[in-house]
C-alpha cells in the first residue's frame, strides 16, 4: 500500500504536466514544434521533413533550397515530377540528367565536392558508346580479364561471358 501511495504521488504531477503540454500543441508533435523553433518558422506550417530541410539549407547557406521549402514550392510540384524536383535542388536542367546523376550532384553540393559536381555535370561518366568496335577503360579491363578483344564485344556480352566463366559453365 505504501508503494502505491508513493507511485501515485510521483505519477500524478507528471501526468498533469504531460496533459497540460499536450493541449498546448494539439495536432503538432513536440519534435515538430522544436524543429519549427530551431528553423525560426511558425509551428504547424511545415512538415517534419520540410523543417529538417530548411534547417539543413540554412546551416549550409543554401539559399535556393531554403527558398524552395519556405515558399512551399516543393508542395506545388506535381507528385510525379520527382526528376523536376531533384533538378531544382541540384540547380541544373531537368531533361539533361538521370535521377541518379541529379542525386549525385545534390550530394556533392551538400558535401562541397566541386570536383564531383563538375564530373557529373560534364557527362564524362556516361557510357553512350557501347557498341561493337568501341573500347572504354572498363570494357578493356573486363575483356582483358577474360582474355578477349574488347572491340569484339559489348559490355553486356562481356558481363554475360564473365558470369558464365565465374560460375564454371
Amino acid at each position: 500500500m505504501k508503494e502505491f501511495i508513493m507511485l501515485k504521488s510521483i505519477l500524478t504531477p507528471a501526468l498533469i504536466a504531460l496533459s497540460l503540454t499536450g493541449t498546448a500543441f494539439a495536432g503538432q508533435t513536440s519534435t515538430d514544434t522544436q524543429l519549427a523553433s530551431a528553423a525560426g518558422v511558425a509551428a504547424g506550417e511545415y512538415t517534419t521533413a520540410e523543417l529538417q530541410n530548411i534547417i539543413t539549407a540554412r546551416r549550409e547557406n543554401d539559399a535556393t533550397s531554403e527558398k524552395f521549402y519556405l515558399t512551399h514550392t516543393n508542395r506545388n510540384e506535381a507528385a510525379g515530377d520527382a526528376a523536376g524536383q531533384l533538378a531544382k535542388l541540384a540547380g541544373v536542367a531537368q531533361d539533361k540528367y538521370s535521377a541518379n546523376e541529379l542525386q549525385r550532384i545534390i550530394t556533392a553540393k551538400v558535401n562541397n565536392d566541386q570536383q564531383t559536381v563538375a564530373f557529373v555535370v560534364s557527362g564524362a561518366g556516361r557510357n553512350t558508346t557501347d557498341t561493337l568496335g568501341s573500347v572504354t577503360a572498363g570494357k578493356a579491363q573486363l575483356a582483358g580479364a577474360l582474355g578477349l578483344n574488347p572491340a569484339d564485344y559489348t559490355i553486356a556480352q562481356l558481363i554475360t561471358l564473365d558470369a558464365a566463366n565465374t560460375s564454371g559453365h
